[in-house]
């Protein structure tokens, strides 16, 4: 095989952090190349390198032969390198055919010939087998495993010869799997180069030719995939060479407790599907998963902010149809999502952020800026929020007083149930045991709470038990008994 793409001693900063340090990695036509590696491991920052989105870097990127700097995403296109993002891009209210060509060259055309086009869709189709797929049908109705080969058939046309390929299998059902992997050996069969990102370490197992590891910003080792066990991986990943003994661990010892929020058989859309759970008053239950498991979108289906297809939530005793994060918040559930960016008002002050959710009911007519200064240093001194200053602007803030203004702020709502996603990511130690502890105090108080998180040291900080997510459904919940990292990735 030709060798299409080397990456050489690629190092990438902010500021005087490294997040790649002189990784290399290679890629030959017609081989699927994997890359693994937790969470902050450094693949999405490398593929940003590759793709043209980052182009402030140290190092060399050879394509072809040729030493090559991209400066845009359009530019790697241009030169054969294609993404498909975990998002999608699609456009589900167009057709299949006009889905396949919008973006693609030729696409400036004043008019267009839709007989032709659609005439080109079921050619480029029956080329990948999908013969069966309706081009006039608008390409939303299909399910999201049409939708995303559908994307990867408009990469390849729009010349392609590189696809990277971003947690493909994240949300797909095993037979769109099975499906997904038909069509990535039709393209191996034609040459193209697959780079293969994923959690999800049986399917890199099936598909992949080869396996690089990242750990910490660093190129561990890349292996080739045979007789290679998960096993293995995960301790290549975790950087534990002599067993679960130097993994961080915790002894989970559940109990009984009376329930405030029961979830039944609830499924909403491809984000998850037949989730039953109870959280206990004074009980934390921690959700754990890889981007796209589903434990990130339950939280926001509990708080309104999505619409599920089916099952019951029973809130102390009663069933609740939640239509509203307003609706929420009147019944008794708070959420503090991951992005404390997007939940806060950076270049407003802090007492403003930590009156907003109930700012009608203690500003009725005019603006009661004396109480809301009262509520606010209230819950100041509650979380120890520094500096404790109410008329600082939150964006001057660290990101753990951030997140201390992100969950202060539903206190005075006195909650039944709190919700919690990544509550602790981005922080440095001690802000991380800061919020920590904020977490063990509201559970001491006898709140129910949800942290839903991808960092195993969070749940394992927090919760009294774990219920492990996986592609859309929970796999395994842990409730007595040592639990470790290397088990936890075992089930995710």
């Amino acid at each position: 095989m030709d060798k299409v793409l080397e990456l050489k001693n690629i190092t990438k900063k902010y500021g005087q952090v490294a997040v790649l340090k002189n990784v290399d990695f290679d890629l030959y036509a017609g081989e699927v190349h994997a890359i693994i590696g937790q969470n902050g491991a450094g693949k999405s920052t490398l593929m940003k390198v590759l793709a043209g989105v980052i182009h402030d870097y140290e190092g060399e990127e050879i394509l072809r032969g040729q030493p090559v700097r991209f400066r845009s995403a359009g530019e790697a296109m241009d030169s054969g390198i294609g993404m498909v993002h975990q998002e999608l891009s699609v456009i589900p209210q167009l057709s299949v055919a006009e889905n396949l060509f919008v973006g693609t060259p030729g696409g400036k055309k004043t008019f267009v010939n839709w007989r032709e086009m659609e005439q080109k869709a079921r050619q480029l189709l029956r080329d990948f087998g999908l013969e069966k797929v309706n081009v006039k049908r608008p390409l939303g109705t299909y399910l999201l495993g049409i939708q995303q080969m559908i994307e990867i058939i408009r990469t390849i046309h729009s010349g392609a010869r590189i696809i990277i390929m971003d947690e493909p299998t994240s949300a797909l059902s095993p037979p769109e799997v099975e499906r997904l992997f038909e069509l990535i050996g039709r393209l191996k069969e034609s040459g193209t180069g697959i780079i293969f990102i994923s959690h999800f370490l049986d399917d890199v197992l099936a598909i992949a030719d080869r396996i690089t590891v990242l750990r910490d910003g660093q190129k561990i080792t890349t292996l080739e995939n045979k007789g290679v066990k998960k096993n293995e991986l995960i301790r290549l990943m975790l950087g534990s060479s002599e067993g679960i003994s130097e993994i961080l661990e915790v002894e989970l010892n559940a109990v009984e407790k009376e329930p405030v929020l029961q979830i039944q058989d609830l499924a909403c859309r491809r984000l998850f599907r037949d989730i039953s759970l109870t959280v206990g008053k004074g009980e934390v239950v921690g959700l754990f998963g890889y981007m796209g498991a589903g434990h990130m979108e339950l939280p926001r289906v509990l708080f309104g902010l999505e619409t599920p297809d089916k099952g019951r939530v029973v809130l102390q005793g009663k069933e609740i149809k939640i239509k509203s994060p307003g609706q929420a918040l009147s019944l008794g559930l708070a959420y503090a999502p991951e992005s404390r960016k997007k939940a806060l008002c950076l270049t407003k002050p802090i007492y403003a952020n930590m009156t907003l959710p109930f700012l009608a009911s203690i500003s009725k007519f005019f603006i009661n800026r004396p109480r809301e200064l009262e509520i606010s240093r209230q819950l100041i001194q509650r979380t120890a929020l520094r500096p404790p200053r109410p008329l600082l602007n939150v964006g001057s803030l660290s990101g753990g007083n951030q997140q201390k203004v992100s969950v202060s702020r539903w206190l005075p709502a006195n909650p039944v149930v709190f919700i919690l996603s990544e509550p602790t990511r981005g922080m440095d130690v001690g802000a991380k045991e800061e919020i920590i502890n904020l977490v063990r105090d509201l559970k001491a108080g006898g709140m129910g709470i949800i942290v839903a998180s991808s960092e195993p040291e969070t749940i394992f900080a927090l919760a009294d038990r774990i219920l492990v997510f996986s592609k859309g459904q929970i796999v395994h919940e842990f409730r007595t008994g040592k639990v470790n990292k290397e088990i936890l990735f075992q089930y995710a």
